[in-house]
């Protein structure tokens, strides 16, 4: 039980983390709009994908 707590505790943790990691990205303005990425997977099933967008 002890060791089922901790490992859920430490993955708890890291989600936390990468929360606020993430938040800091779009302070900074670092995201990618939800379009172009619509865009970019929905052309990946055709003879000419588009190239990942930064």
């Amino acid at each position: 039980m002890k060791q089922a707590l901790a490992a859920w505790v430490a993955q708890e943790e890291e989600r936390d983390r990468l929360t606020l990691e993430a938040l800091g990205d779009v302070d900074a303005n670092r995201v990618i709009d939800h379009q172009a990425i619509q865009e970019w997977a929905d052309s990946l099933n055709t003879d000419e994908p588009l190239s990942v967008p930064f």
